[in-house]
């Protein structure tokens, strides 16, 4: 068994993209992945293709718009008890993060009623969400992955993200079958947030306009650190 580790490293915003498995070796291990925007494009799109291209089978639902603060706009531990109930996937693959650096809406008759990101609920309510979601895809002991967030073009944001990557990585770290994967620092020869990394000496871009998703090109180079990791932890 491996011990804990830390790896450095639409549809519309109403639909969930919910794709068919992709099958690889016959009896090889089977692997979710599940997010929001970012796993429903193209980071999604290349990790779910390169696990099938190790020979896993793979399965892939996301939701644009959506992570762990607003339960009442998608009711992310249900869905993905569902969906790893059907699937009996043995590792999932997680990234959440870009939607939820805001206040946590608590239910229409809980007092009180949202937890705003100012108060001094807001972590420790949060962190209980994340286990609860892991507890819900994992409840067997399977291996979860959580992607942490990378850097991002506004200050304000990035500071978020990195509270948000603390609490994963916290979580991740206290279960048996828990790892954290970080996504900073992957860019070739870039610190901090950039658009664009050189690479095969040309300036290619790295991440879209709105500061916060990546191109095509970096979605490959995460994918590429990130899928080798969890291969062979699996």
């Amino acid at each position: 068994m491996h011990s804990r580790r830390s790896f450095s490293i639409g549809l519309s915003a109403a639909l969930a993209a919910v794709l068919l498995p992709r099958r690889g070796q016959a009896g090889s291990a089977k692997i979710m992945v599940l997010g929001g925007s970012t796993i429903h494009g193209a980071l999604g799109k290349n990790i779910e293709t390169a696990l099938a291209d190790a020979g896993f089978t793979t399965q892939r639902h996301a939701k644009s718009s959506s992570g762990l603060a607003r339960p009442d706009f998608y009711d992310w531990p249900a869905a993905a008890k569902g969906y790893c109930q059907r699937f009996a996937p043995d590792a999932i693959v997680v990234m959440f993060g870009g939607n939820d650096g805001q206040a946590l809406f608590m239910g229409e008759d809980a007092k009180p009623k949202w937890i705003r990101w100012e108060d001094e609920g807001w972590k420790p309510e949060y962190r209980a969400r994340v286990e609860a979601f892991a507890d819900a895809v994992a409840p067997n002991g399977e291996r979860i992955f959580w992607m942490g967030m990378p850097e991002m073009k506004s200050n304000k944001l990035d500071g978020r993200m990195k509270r948000m990557n603390g609490i994963y990585e916290a979580v991740m770290t206290a279960r048996a079958n828990g790892h954290y994967l970080s996504t900073r620092g992957l860019m070739p020869g870039v610190q901090g947030y950039s658009e664009f990394a050189k690479i095969d000496g040309k300036q290619v871009r790295v991440r879209t306009e709105d500061g916060v998703h990546y191109s095509l090109h970096g979605a490959r180079i995460v994918a590429d650190a990130i899928v080798p990791a969890v291969a062979k932890a699996v």
